[in-house]
């Protein structure tokens, strides 16, 4: 290869975070990487532009860094692969000179509001404020030195620390102070929170999962003492469960059913160990001694749980490994292929579990014999025998509930309650709908059973007592059956009186919304964190033939929608992406009309669950259908693998423009401007950018790893700007009175660390008042044209906005980029006049 010159693309940021004074890149969409002392000098080379073979720098950054030459070479591979490489000298996008003034600092300690992303331009890394004022320029040193602020420390302490390390190029002396005082003088420094009120609400993950572990440890402990000293040799039983946050009910509920199964009898047999919490290691230790060991596979551990079981296996030949949950293959081609792929695995149970698996036990013999032929009359089950593969009928569902006992009335999960883990309740089994795509515990289109009140109420009353989080309701419908009230009302009871739970899951009624509103208030008047939820799905009339799915009625949809938004109570619409039978046209419909209604969209990819209806051959058959069980559809006869790219790459700038809320205002005045609709603009905007990285690299930059990162770009202000740009030269948007009111009123709502509230800002326009006759005028029949029925936002007079930011998103969500884009309660929403309810509540305030 030939010398040539190398470039870093615009956009490419630099974040500093808070913890260990760490430094991250962008790297991959929807990802940061560790910042790597090698990694941070392969960027600053690119940045100041590169001259030069890459062989060449790969093999000097080899030698100064001391690091094997290929995990280079990948590194560069994937800046280029990511878009994050030109060989053409990017545009200066990104200017203004850096504030001059120099300042000093006491004695006290002091720390950034981070994350703080930095661009990549020229050699250098920009650091801008919110409102887009450059605050400095800094080279790679300066910024390393730089992190050391991120925790709080004293300037003479973070001095010391600095120039004890080993840096490539570090500063001296002197130029560490010359630093300081210029971050100084751009007053990027803060005061830390010098106490922490003992009552506020921890940020994030909440639970102590090392505590967990200890305590379920300490009772596994006890128990095996005291089986040592009983003299009375059992076969053991093990639950296997490496999920720590919250209680595996599934296997409580297994193992209560069988302890007290006929009288407790089962219990002169085997050993019943409350392992409830265990790894690997653990697990290997303790199938050292020969038993059973049962797994409940869902989409989130199955692949965990077959490494385990493969774990035990190969310690343990002679263990018994049982498998059921969702996860677990009941068509029979598909448990014929699991069991094949699967050697380490002895038995799957299908449906309901408790009755079987105590059948089960009370059959085998494993004192004398391994022959798994004696459950054959047992239903239910599907085994390995020596002639191969065997399947039983199937077991009709348990008609009484209340015959299973309560693992949470038992003291079988208290140590997960010690620690205020999340629980998981049934109120009810069973759902009468038949949705395709659908497999509710293999329990779709069936009679609901109830457990009794007084038992849910209990088990309710236990996890309040034990501060639990995260109450969840595990119910297919709740809200489909008037007692659900009367549950919720227990719920808002045990809140006042404990102070739990703070949030509660729900799955709500799927075609019936009778007893959502009343629900959501009850929740709401005890500050639980909690919204209504509309399953839809989609509104596309031949998907809704395809998955076998009626919906509510569209008025009754509306009048729910308006309910709720002059309640200020917060609604969303869990929508679908890529059903059989949708494309990508209808996607975006499904889209617009939650829009048009003004609520927040959960929009995720269609998996294909092992038993659902969706993944009968027959079924995948008829709709092309081109996934494996546990697989998303990317492929059916009514959409390419292509166009699911497309649908997902609008799903995810939907979430960031819409939910978060990125763009949300402003595609509002869009459409009262131009007649484009706001999802159209979405896609629009966000096929541009990545299309055109080089000419809108803040967007592009936004698209691509915001969701990894979930800070600002550098600076919202630059985005602000870049929008403002587009909306001119791409949509040619006159540039007004009316946009610089609408920038603003956008700009005002986007969270960043170190803001100040209340933020007061004065408007040309009163937006607040154009929102609420376009809102209005929706409701009153014109969702699909308000924009032909309104004033101009440039007909109102001046006024006075305030943002506040009562739940700290400013200081708690910024840079909290764990699992959020995804259907949580998770959410930008500053408050203010034109906001949606925000989906926090008081307690988490």
């Amino acid at each position: 290869m030939t010398n040539q010159t190398t470039y870093l693309s615009p956009g490419f940021l630099v974040t500093l975070y808070d913890k260990r004074q760490s430094i991250h890149c962008t790297q991959f969409p929807g990802r940061l990487r560790r910042a790597t002392p090698v990694r941070l000098a392969i960027v600053d080379a690119f940045n100041r532009g590169y001259h030069g073979r890459v062989e060449d720098l790969v093999e000097k950054m080899s030698l100064c860094f001391d690091t094997p030459r290929p995990g280079i070479q990948h590194y560069i591979d994937s800046l280029r692969t990511a878009g994050y490489l030109t060989d053409e000298a990017p545009p200066t996008h990104f200017t203004g000179e850096p504030l001059g003034a120099l300042g000093t600092v006491g004695a006290e300690a002091v720390t950034l509001s981070t994350p703080v992303s930095l661009v990549s331009q020229g050699g250098q890394f920009l650091w801008y404020n919110h409102e887009g004022i450059l605050l400095a320029c800094l080279s790679l040193p300066e910024v390393i030195a730089t992190a050391i602020f991120c925790e709080p420390i004293t300037i003479n302490s973070a001095r010391e620390l600095y120039l004890a390390q080993e840096n490539s190029d570090a500063l001296d002396e002197a130029q560490f102070n010359a630093l300081v005082s210029r971050l100084a003088g751009a007053g990027v420094f803060k005061i830390p929170r010098a106490v922490v009120d003992a009552q506020e609400t921890p940020l994030h993950d909440t639970v102590d999962l090392v505590e967990v572990q200890a305590l379920v440890d300490a009772r596994v402990a006890a128990h095996d003492e005291k089986m040592a000293n009983s003299g009375v040799e059992l076969i053991q039983i093990v639950p296997v469960n490496t999920q720590k946050g919250t209680t595996p009910a599934a296997l409580g509920l297994l193992t209560a059913y069988a302890m007290e199964f006929d009288g407790g009898r089962l219990c002169n047999k085997y050993d019943f160990v409350p392992m409830f919490l265990t790894d690997e290691a653990r697990l290997v230790a303790r199938a050292v001694t020969p038993g059973i060991f049962i797994f409940s596979n869902y989409i989130w551990n199955v692949e965990i749980n077959l490494q385990l079981s493969a774990a035990v296996k190969a310690i343990s030949p002679s263990s018994i490994t049982i498998h059921g949950g969702p996860s677990t293959p009941s068509y029979e081609k598909d448990c014929e292929k699991f069991f094949a792929e699967t050697p380490h695995i002895d038995v799957a149970v299908r449906g309901e579990g408790e009755l079987t698996f105590a059948e089960m036990l009370d059959a085998l013999d494993l004192a004398n014999s391994r022959d798994l032929d004696i459950l054959r009359d047992i239903p239910g089950l599907t085994f390995r025998t020596a002639e191969g593969v065997y399947r039983t009928a199937d077991r009709e569902r348990i008609a009484d509930l209340d015959s299973i006992p309560s693992p949470y009335l038992m003291g079988l999960f208290d140590e997960f309650g010690s620690v205020g883990a999340g629980a998981v309740i049934e109120t009810n089994r069973g759902c009468p709908y038949g949705c395709t795509f659908c497999d509710w515990g293999s329990a779709t289109l069936s009679r609901v059973r109830k457990f009794d009140l007084d038992r849910v109420y209990k088990e309710l009353e236990w996890s309040a007592k034990h501060q639990i989080e995260d109450a969840s309701i595990a119910d297919a419908n709740f809200g489909m059956l008037e007692r659900d009230v009367a549950i919720t009302e227990k719920i808002a009871e045990l809140k006042r009186r404990y102070g739990f739970p703070r949030s509660v899951a729900i799955n709500y009624a799927k075609n019936q919304v009778k007893y959502l509103r009343q629900i959501i208030n009850i929740m709401a008047s005890v500050d639980i964190l909690a919204e209504g939820v509309v399953s839809l799905q989609t509104m596309d009339e031949t998907t809704l033939k395809v998955i076998d799915r009626s919906n509510i009625k569209l008025d009754k949809y509306n009048e729910l929608s308006t309910e709720f938004r002059r309640a200020r109570l917060p609604l969303a619409a869990d929508i679908m992406m890529g059903l059989p039978g949708s494309t990508p046209t209808s996607f975006k419909n499904d889209l617009q009309k939650c829009t048009d209604r003004d609520i927040r969209v959960r929009a995720n990819p269609t998996q294909l669950l092992p038993n659902s209806p969706m993944n009968d051959p027959s079924y995948r058959k008829e709709y092309g259908i081109v996934a494996l069980p546990g697989e998303y559809l990317r492929e059916t006869s009514s959409y390419t693998r292509e166009q699911w790219q497309e649908m997902d790459r609008l799903r995810m700038a939907y979430y960031l423009f819409d939910n978060y809320p990125i763009l949300r205002y402003v595609a509002r005045y869009v459409r009262s401007e131009t007649g484009m609709g706001e999802v159209e603009f979405y896609d629009s905007i966000q096929s541009e950018a990545l299309q055109h990285p080089s000419e809108w690299p803040v967007m592009a930059t936004i698209l691509k790893t915001l969701e990894g990162y979930m800070a600002p770009p550098g600076s919202w202000g630059l985005f602000i700007e870049e929008v403002r740009r587009y909306l001119i030269n791409h949509l040619r948007m006159a540039d007004n009175s009316g946009l610089r009111t609408t920038l603003a009123v956008q700009h005002a709502h986007l969270p960043a660390p170190g803001r100040q509230f209340p933020h007061i800002v004065e408007l040309e326009h009163d937006f607040m008042a154009w929102q609420q006759i376009l809102l209005t005028s929706r409701e009153e029949g014109h969702r699909d044209d308000w924009q032909d029925h309104i004033p101009h936002l440039s007909e109102f007079g001046p006024a006075t906005l305030s943002i506040s930011d009562p739940r700290e998103v400013c200081r708690r969500d910024i840079g909290y980029h764990k699992n959020v884009l995804d259907m949580n309660l998770r959410s930008w929403e500053l408050d203010s006049p034109l906001a949606r309810p925000r989906l926090g509540a008081a307690s988490n305030a």
